[in-house]
């Protein structure tokens, strides 16, 4: 089964411009055309927008299945992660990757159905700033559940703001199963700024479930101003039959 995915920092729906307009990002995703798509920094918890419904009203523009994964909620406001998706969604969980004194972070699984009795696994994260910080989250994601059970047999995509820009794999996140789309396909994938793309905050991994076929930033007028960062767009094929499972302890490396 070929699909897309699309990986997108929107910014709270908030341009390069300075104005908020979710229209013009759905506007984005629709030329993309995308089967999933996985959002970062989704919402408004400081009341700066006229709206609070921010996932729900982007599900509603592109007629999609959504689950969202709020890391911050105040006065009924909310701000997280989303994954909008053409495939049914079985389930799908929100993991707490915050640390004490920093912004609330987290990582939204969606597990999808692919027909035939197999899933895709995709998780949408947002990692922290510093360093230290980025150390801490990884050590919660290898310390936890969230990447060891799901990719034993289903393929599994792992994408979002790393906010990390260095040219090989973020040290300690990535299991020695999953690898990164972009340096597969010897893809430079630079997304941040939208209106000077040089570095690469934003990846996509794949375990061997998945065939990463071609993956770009996508760069238009229309991108330069809907977010400071562009959308990152894999097309992959999956299920990979052939995929062996992992019985391998998590490698760190860097």
């Amino acid at each position: 089964m070929e699909l897309t995915l699309v990986s997108y920092n929107i910014h709270g729906g908030i341009g390069t411009d300075g104005r908020f307009d979710l229209h013009r990002v759905g506007e984005v995703l629709r030329e993309l055309d995308a089967d999933i798509i996985a959002l970062q920094e989704v919402g408004d918890y400081r009341g700066v927008t006229p709206r609070e419904d921010h996932p729900e009203h982007m599900a509603d523009l592109l007629g999609m299945h959504m689950a969202f994964g709020p890391n911050v909620v105040r006065n009924g406001r909310r701000y997280g992660n989303a994954i909008l998706t053409r495939l049914p969604i079985l389930k799908s969980k929100n993991y707490d990757l915050s640390v004490r004194r920093r912004e609330p972070r987290g990582a939204l699984r969606c597990d999808l159905d692919l027909g035939s009795n197999r899933q895709l696994h995709v998780f949408c994260l947002h990692l922290g700033l510093s360093v230290s910080e980025r150390r801490a989250q990884e050590a919660l994601l290898l310390s936890s559940d969230i990447l060891r059970d799901a990719v034993r047999n289903d393929p599994v995509l792992v994408c979002g703001d790393f906010n990390y820009w260095g040219n090989g794999p973020v040290p300690g996140l990535v299991r020695k199963a999953i690898h990164d789309a972009a340096l597969e396909l010897h893809t430079p994938a630079r997304t941040y700024h939208s209106r000077f793309p040089m570095l690469r905050l934003d990846r996509i991994y794949v375990d061997s479930g998945v065939r990463p076929l071609a993956i770009s930033p996508y760069r238009t007028p229309l991108t330069v101003l809907a977010s400071d960062h562009l959308p990152l767009v894999l097309r992959f094929e999956a299920p990979i039959l052939e995929k062996k499972p992992v019985s391998a302890p998590v490698q760190l490396i860097g």
